[in-house]
């Protein structure tokens, strides 16, 4: 292993924290919004631009998202087989209203760069694609090629990510660039977003003993579903995973009218150590009982980008990627990394589940989403050190 590479990387990184840092604010400036095709586009071709002028060779691919295409990156030996991928979104969520200043301006204040999607994860992503430039500039990897792949539409269930392994994508592991507070995770939570649909008997209100309301069953079925027995465990060897969020409720015509009508979605994030399957009868059993000689019906279905693109859990990952990882984050932290189980959801089960061992490591923290959002420079910068670092070794092992 050639001891002087962190070195090179360090200084270079160091040397160039200014114009690494300015693109990631161009990056948290552009308003790709989540579903906004245009915007995506937009950012997807800076991001090429960038790679291209910077020594990566990179290509637009299909994402799934027609105008919004998937980026392609490589840097490195094209003529082996072998291959490290780096993945990372760049569509964000929409600002609330309760920012005190423009969100999209992208102000730095001490060491934080706020911004939509600073943390989740144009931090991240952008850290990853800054990555690649230094090890081209730098000459590097030797023996292999680094692959960064950013996606336009992370949100829909990591179809960016799944079009381009689905289009023959490969690699001997992977790190997903999600915010994790610089912490190894090894392990995820899973998602099951569902449906409860209840049809009741619409009337006027004065006519209530004709009317079967279909909002009021929603209360017993929310208590059920917020106790402490649905879908454990609620803690395991991971810590505590179940949240259960009310998310939505859809129902009623009028002020004078007794609902016919109701669709209550859930928001479940679960174990490591359950499964979508079980946590979705378990739902089903609660609403049965509840239905149980009642006069409206009730149903539960996941919601289709859930079947479409499952958010699977996955359990802990030992594998060399997290060894190599945590070694180049030592290298530059002074300390080894923690490890946790990550509790929002990157794409690391798919790539697991397409037979490429990964784990998530990023700048910015786990919980993704607040007003006046930011990712810490330093975690930023830091992390550019930690994937060069970790691309430029691992095809020396």
């Amino acid at each position: 292993m050639r001891k002087d590479i962190n070195r090179r990387i360090s200084d270079y990184v160091d040397s160039h924290a200014d114009d690494l840092t300015a693109f990631l604010q161009q990056v948290v400036r552009s308003k790709s919004l989540w579903g906004d095709v245009a915007e995506l586009g937009k950012l997807a071709g800076m991001i090429h631009r960038r790679l291209n002028d910077h020594g990566v060779r990179a290509e637009l691919q299909d994402s799934g998202t027609p105008g919004a295409p998937n980026v392609l990156g490589r840097i490195g030996d094209a003529s082996t087989s072998r291959r490290l991928l780096f993945c990372g979104h760049f569509d964000v969520y929409p600002p609330s209203d309760a920012w005190s200043f423009d969100p999209w301006s992208a102000p730095i204040r001490g060491d934080k760069l706020h911004g939509p999607g600073s943390t989740d994860m144009k931090g991240g992503t952008t850290a990853m694609l800054m990555a690649s430039t230094v090890l081209a500039a730098l000459g590097e990897p030797k023996g292999g090629e680094m692959i960064v792949l950013p996606i336009p539409n992370h949100f829909e269930g990591g179809e960016g990510t799944r079009r381009a392994l689905d289009a023959g994508l490969t690699a001997e592991a992977g790190i997903v660039c999600e915010p994790t507070d610089l912490d190894v995770c090894a392990a995820q939570r899973g998602i099951l977003y569902a449906d409860i649909t209840i049809k009741g008997v619409g009337a006027h209100t004065t006519f209530e003993q004709v009317g079967v309301n279909a909002i009021e069953p929603i209360i017993p079925i929310i208590q059920a579903l917020k106790a402490p027995a649905f879908a454990k465990p609620g803690h395991d060897e991971f810590g505590p995973e179940k949240i259960v969020n009310i998310a939505l409720v859809q129902g009623g015509l009028r002020r004078c009218l007794i609902p016919a009508h109701c669709v209550l979605t859930v928001d479940v994030r679960f174990s490591p150590s359950t499964t979508a399957a079980a946590v979705l009868e378990e739902m089903r059993a609660i609403v049965r009982g509840v239905s149980m000689g009642q006069k409206f019906n009730a149903r539960v279905e996941p919601q289709e980008s859930c079947v479409k693109n499952p958010r699977s859990p996955m359990d802990w990952i030992v594998h060399p990627i997290r060894d190599r990882l945590a070694a180049a984050h030592e290298a530059f932290a002074g300390a080894a990394p923690l490890a946790a189980c990550h509790p929002a959801w990157p794409d690391t089960p798919v790539l697991n589940e397409r037979g490429i061992p990964s784990i998530t490591y990023g700048p910015g923290s786990k919980y993704c989403y607040w007003d006046e959002e930011y990712v810490p420079i330093p975690q930023y910068l830091q992390a550019i050190k930690v994937y060069a670092s970790t691309a430029a070794h691992w095809f020396q092992a």
